[in-house]
């Protein structure tokens, strides 16, 4: 029947009931499991060679090798354990082995480059309108998980890919997936999937079932209700922060999502059943050994039951011990958190920059109320010391998660600070790499001084820089994250990693240029140094060292640049004469290492159209 399918088909995973239809077949429930479902983990045959997706028949396996291995790790969002190349729908494979192919070295002539660039455009194409189709025609469809996580997967490739026509593409399928969510009720876990929690109770061993097979189908369970839990909360992340770079504005609250925070990461990378149980009870403290009384009750504590309760528990004074416990459990909904934070301080800007401008205060520094700004800082602090307990290294299984929560914070309390000018300015681009664009081009200028006094044109260094001075630390941490040691993992990042990167270049950038012409104009005016502790100067000379550090060669010793923080007038004057170019020439180094997804090569050409760059 329509909407009827079996766990197999959800999740790909061959369900106990099947598997015992056949007296010779057993139910897989043990470390033979892995192996015969991780067809993207065997070595790929001798001889090799990815000149053509369509030239070898393990190209298909080769690529979903490489989601796993370079866009999982950042991305969470299938079961890796359980997802088989030979099982796989073929919507999903589709998707997967569109991205995967990105990972993939490219040692290919030009010629060939673009073979293989028009065979993923083709293969997105179809792949994306066929699943339209199929549930435009039977909305049920939507509920089976993995159709839930295609179709988002061919949301971010259409999004993040650099061809505005896919682009808008992306941005309909969106609109399409949110009325279809809208639809049939899926927002809410008690409507949607009422039994998600059956996973977690307790279940009675003294029936005629074999043991290892119960656990196993709890395990089944479980990957079906977290599969569309993670994609539900995808589809909210998507909403408000892929198109935000083009400042298109959210189709759908977050506070219509019902369902609970994501569960432990590690339950999610679980091997085999046995694994999994026994990093539940690590979790929640129960015996390893049994299943007890206590797994009737929910593990988790109010703070955990939607999105909008955990943000607002942070913003507390004392939020709930087991939504921190949850936090620190899962870089995954930390990550939704941080995300939901941010858009509703956009929803804050956007609303406030529509009341009159105020006379007395054209700085933008004070974009709500001191008691709210005490709650958003609370929010802030609570996950920076999650993030800063984990001290992930690049040999973490989840650094590329943790490390996007880091620069999710400095992203965050820079727009607390100084405004998205793109949001300010009420323009919305057809593309994110047009508004990232535009937002580069503003970044020029400081069209949020203009936009909040009385006046429409104002001298340039209205609208002085007191945000930026409370954020120096966070900007020279972010600076640290972005241009740090482990290039090698950054180049492969999540493409919403790299937007947000870039947006904390972009507001680096504007700070310097301001505080520069606020020296020199200093300078003109009383024909000396400013003093150490104006704001000019701390701006200057702490991001200047962060720049300095991170321009100096591998090969080269860092050393202190002695002009930094010197009152000799030529010795300073020769770095601020070189500091904007010392600090471009970084952006297009960071550009030049993100070239996956197309943003970087964009952005590198962006460059090259603002006057004074210079070259490289």
């Amino acid at each position: 029947m329509p909407g009827m399918h079996t766990p197999e088909a959800i999740t790909g995973v061959p369900s106990p009931s099947t598997a015992s239809r056949n007296p010779g077949e057993r139910v897989v429930t043990d470390e033979a499991f892995w192996e015969e479902h991780s067809a993207f983990a065997t070595d790929i045959p001798q001889g090799y060679s990815s000149s053509s997706p369509s030239t070898h028949p393990n190209a298909e396996e080769t690529y979903v090798k490489h989601y796993f291995e370079h866009f999982h790790p950042s991305f969470p969002l299938l079961h890796r354990p359980t997802f088989a190349v030979s099982s796989a729908p073929k919507l999903l494979l589709k998707a997967v082995t569109v991205i995967g192919s990105l990972f993939s070295p490219n040692s290919f002539d030009h010629g060939e480059t673009q073979a293989i660039a028009h065979w993923r455009q083709d293969l997105w194409q179809s792949g994306q309108e066929e699943l339209q189709q199929m549930v435009s025609s039977n909305y049920s469809e939507i509920r089976q998980p993995w159709a839930m996580q295609a179709w988002l997967l061919y949301i971010i490739y259409g999004a993040y890919a650099s061809e505005a026509g896919q682009f808008q593409t992306a941005k309909k399928r969106l609109r399409q997936l949110v009325d279809v969510v809208h639809e049939i009720g899926l927002l809410q876990q008690g409507i949607a999937m009422p039994d998600a929690q059956s996973w977690v109770h307790q279940v009675d061993f003294n029936s005629p079932r074999d043991e290892s097979q119960t656990l196993y189908t709890r395990w089944t369970s479980y990957i079906t209700a977290e599969s569309m839990r993670l994609s539900l909360y995808t589809l909210v992340f998507l909403d408000s922060h892929a198109f935000s770079p083009c400042n298109s504005r959210p189709l759908m609250s977050p506070m219509e999502l019902g369902w609970e925070l994501p569960f432990p990461i590690s339950l999610w990378e679980a091997r085999n059943p046995h694994i999994w149980l026994l990093r539940f009870n690590e979790n929640f403290g129960l015996s390893t050994f049994s299943i007890t009384n206590s797994l009737l009750q929910v593990p988790r504590g109010l703070g955990t039951a939607s999105l909008t309760m955990s943000t607002q528990q942070l913003m507390t004074a004392t939020p709930d011990s087991e939504l921190l416990a949850a936090l620190d459990a899962s870089p995954f909904a930390t990550f939704c958190v941080l995300a939901n934070i941010g858009a509703l301080i956009r929803d804050f800007t956007r609303c406030y920059y529509q009341m009159p401008p105020s006379l007395s205060d054209p700085n933008p520094f004070h974009i709500m109320t001191q008691g709210q700004g005490k709650q958003f800082h609370a929010a802030i602090e609570a996950i920076a010391k999650i993030v800063k307990k984990q001290a992930y290294t690049g040999d973490s299984p989840q650094f590329l998660l943790w490390r996007t929560n880091e620069l999710f914070i400095s992203s965050i309390k820079i727009s607390l600070c100084r405004p998205d000018q793109l949001l300010v300015a009420g323009i919305v681009d057809n593309s994110l790499i047009a508004g990232m664009a535009a937002s580069t081009h503003l970044s020029q200028g400081n069209l949020i001084a203009v936009r909040r006094s009385s006046a429409p044109l104002v001298p340039h260094h209205v609208g002085g820089d007191e945000g930026i001075v409370a954020l120096l630390k966070d900007l020279s941490v972010a600076m640290s994250s972005i241009f740090g040691e482990e290039q090698d993992k950054v180049a492969r990042e999540a493409p919403w990693v790299t937007v947000a990167s870039y947006g904390v270049l972009l507001c680096i950038w504007g700070a310097l240029k301001r505080a520069s012409s606020d020296i020199r104009r200093h300078m003109d005016t009383f024909n000396e140094l400013p003093m150490t502790s104006e704001s000019c100067i701390l701006i200057f000379n702490t991001l200047m060292e962060s720049v300095v550090l991170h321009s100096t060669n591998e090969n080269d010793q860092a050393t202190r640049d002695p002009r930094l923080w010197s009152m000799n007038r030529e010795a300073f004057l020769s770095l601020l004469d070189e500091g904007e170019s010392l600090f471009v020439n970084l952006i297009k180094a960071f550009c030049q290492r993100r070239s996956l997804w197309g943003i970087g090569p964009s952005m590198l050409a962006v460059l090259g159209e603002i006057p004074g760059t210079g070259t490289e």
